[in-house]
């Protein structure tokens, strides 16, 4: 694990967070991985080349560590990161999704999977823009296939289209060692999260009856009753904020400040 700073005001003092890319590595992380939400796969880690001994150790690094805690980083536009931490508290243990930005105080939630789980945090634009908006040279996952299957467990969307994330769930499991047959039969079973069934996303508008002259979030929000998405993302952070947030989890590549702040484009910018 290196020593790059962990989510600002996440983990209780005593309990710090490393990133842990490298257990990307071990032939039994995926089916270790997903036990906790799709428990069958960690019942057949053939599917992944693996055996049982193989997901007990997997399991061991990922869900044992009390100090770190092993984390995921997947990097975003506009210096924005989305933190996938094992959280492995002896009292209050779970997986925890979380987007950050260096300016801002706290971490916005986006999922736990845990007892008393929460989620979903992405809708399916939202998946495919974190997919595929890796920042050239950052730190962290960038592959994204790796990045579509670490995120799965926090994606709910009822809109989302069928075919289409199946082809793309079964492409990733396909490059992550499974075999093709096995991975188009596999990647339906994805889309069928034991959490929660049949989620949608909507964005505010201005109502007319408010009176208020403020803008509306450009944020999407979740009718599932156990997303933390039912109100705003990250809710604290400022209205330029709010806007490059939004940008990043919709794909578009603005300039931002150091404060997470969206740049208006120059003169002659496209």
């Amino acid at each position: 694990m290196d020593d790059s700073p962990s989510p600002p005001g996440f983990a209780p003092l005593g309990f710090p967070v490393a990133p842990a890319e490298h257990l990307l590595r071990l032939p039994g992380f995926w089916p270790a991985y997903y036990g906790p939400t799709w428990d069958a796969f960690a019942e057949e880690p053939e599917l992944f080349g693996a055996d049982g001994a193989d997901v007990d150790a997997a399991a061991e690094a990922l869900y044992g560590p009390a100090d770190p805690w092993p984390a995921y980083r997947l990097p975003l536009a506009g210096g924005h990161t989305l933190w996938i931490v094992h959280r492995n508290h002896p009292d209050d243990s779970g997986t925890d999704y979380l987007i950050t930005h260096p300016a801002w105080s706290r971490p916005g939630h986006l999922a736990s999977i845990e007892g008393h789980f929460s989620g979903p945090g992405l809708s399916w634009p939202e998946l495919s823009a974190v997919v595929g908006s890796a920042p050239h040279g950052a730190e962290g996952v960038l592959d994204p296939g790796t990045r579509l299957l670490l995120s799965l467990p926090a994606f709910g969307d009822a809109d989302a289209p069928p075919e289409e994330a199946k082809e793309r769930v079964a492409d990733a499991l396909t490059a992550a060692g499974m075999a093709a047959g096995a991975a188009r039969a596999a990647a339906g079973r994805f889309l069928d999260h034991p959490f929660w069934d049949g989620p949608t996303w909507t964005v505010q508008g201005r109502s007319p009856l408010s009176g208020s002259t403020a803008e509306p979030s450009p944020l999407p929000l979740c009718d599932g009753p156990h997303s933390p998405r039912t109100v705003p993302l990250a809710r604290g952070i400022t209205a330029d904020q709010e806007r490059a947030l939004a940008a990043a989890l919709t794909g578009r590549h603005h300039a931002v400040d150091p404060d997470g702040r969206m740049l208006s484009p120059s003169p002659g910018s496209p």
